[in-house]
């Protein structure tokens, strides 16, 4: 007999145990749950992708010493740009280019203006390619814009008033020479490069550079190293005149109206997510010891419960105790009892054995009905 099942010799168990509350307590705190960007059961990588097998073999090496790194997350993310003609198409990859992924955003630029129109009337289509790629709902919102192109038609005409840089020199107003060079041609556009010659390097920066490569004994080598230091510095002079300016959180260089890189982005909605799930994971702890609290109760353990955290953390204590329950079939007092508790918000005293026999026949039906009706017949 059902009652027989769930009722022990000496009556109801109570419905939470101190000893099963204080294990389940200390297996939230010591699992350190993280919601990753690539919620997915395979790899990242186009449909039908499959590791290479040789490579297979450092799976658990990686897993094991540099899982808690996050290194290969963002690579994850940013393998988009090279796979972008695969994912689309060749021909719409040709006139279209990817120029920012910050999840749940992508921003794609088209080169021209019928591209553009098509973009916008394939977002739904190109969401689902693009999901699909990561294997997960990864992306929601899809930007586009037509691609800024420029083009070095001539060097204009020097203006007759002068302008002094950050660093003292004088330049040119309306001479574009400073800060322009040759046009290099790609594959769909033009690109203006920087003339690092027209850009002025102050004499203590250039001492400092020389003392950096001082020790170097290849003067081959020591003149490479030299030249990168140069470029490099006059690149970032380039770029701050321009409006650019340093990361909050680091010294990469962003473009104006952003405060933090792609990295540190991430890295702050990976930490904003942590630090919520710990929030829900507390309110769950709190859950486990007493399934009948409802929200009032709720905020005087903790106040800064709102109504859609203890939603989420109710909903996922029952799932996880109707799985239990229904799924598996756990005929255990303590099983049924918490998930009879968390639903009708009652104390396990008030819970009568033929009620919750009956509860858990219907549900138990009600599930083998939804299996047996989404089960696809056999020809």
């Amino acid at each position: 007999m059902m009652s027989e099942t769930f009722e022990s010799k000496n009556g109801i168990q109570p419905a939470v145990s101190e000893a099963k509350t204080e294990a389940a307590a200390g297996d939230d705190v010591t699992v350190r749950y993280i919601e990753g960007l690539l919620a997915s059961n395979r790899p990242a990588g186009p449909i039908g992708y499959k590791p290479d097998a040789h490579v297979r073999q450092y799976d658990t090496h990686l897993n094991s010493k540099y899982k808690s790194f996050n290194v290969f997350k963002q690579f994850a993310v940013m393998r988009l740009y090279h796979h972008w003609p695969k994912v689309v198409g060749a021909v719409l990859g040709k006139q279209t280019k990817v120029l920012e992924i910050k999840p749940p955003i992508i921003k794609v630029a088209a080169m021209t203006s019928p591209c553009l129109q098509q973009l916008q009337m394939m977002k739904r289509q190109l969401l689902k390619k693009i999901n699909d790629f990561y294997g997960s709902e990864l992306i929601t919102e899809l930007e586009c814009t037509m691609y800024r192109q420029s083009y070095l038609k001539a060097i204009q005409p020097v203006d007759a008033v002068s302008v002094t840089s950050s660093h003292g020199q004088g330049l040119t107003k309306g001479d574009t020479s400073a800060y322009m060079g040759t046009a290099k041609h790609t594959d769909s556009y033009e690109r203006v490069l920087i003339n690092f010659k027209a850009i002025p390097i102050p004499i203590d920066v250039m001492a400092q550079i020389d003392s950096s490569v001082a020790n170097i004994k290849s003067e081959e080598l020591r003149r490479q190293l030299k030249d990168v230091q140069i470029k490099q510095y006059k690149k970032t002079v380039y770029l701050k005149d321009h409006g650019y300016h340093n990361c909050e959180c680091c010294e990469k260089l962003i473009g104006p109206g952003e405060t933090l890189c792609s990295s540190c982005t991430i890295k702050t909605q990976e930490h904003e997510a942590f630090l919520y799930r710990q929030h829900i994971n507390g309110i769950k702890d709190r859950l486990m010891q007493e399934p009948f609290a409802v929200y009032d109760e709720m905020r005087q353990h903790v106040p800064q419960c709102t109504m859609s955290d203890y939603q989420l953390a109710h909903r996922e204590c029952v799932y996880f105790f109707r799985n239990r329950v229904v799924k598996e079939e756990s005929n255990e007092n303590y099983d049924i009892y918490m998930l009879l508790m968390l639903i009708t918000h009652k104390k396990a005293e008030q819970l009568k054995p033929e009620f919750v026999r009956n509860s858990v026949l219907k549900m138990r039906a009600q599930y083998k009905e939804a299996v047996k009706s989404h089960k696809p017949q056999s020809n």
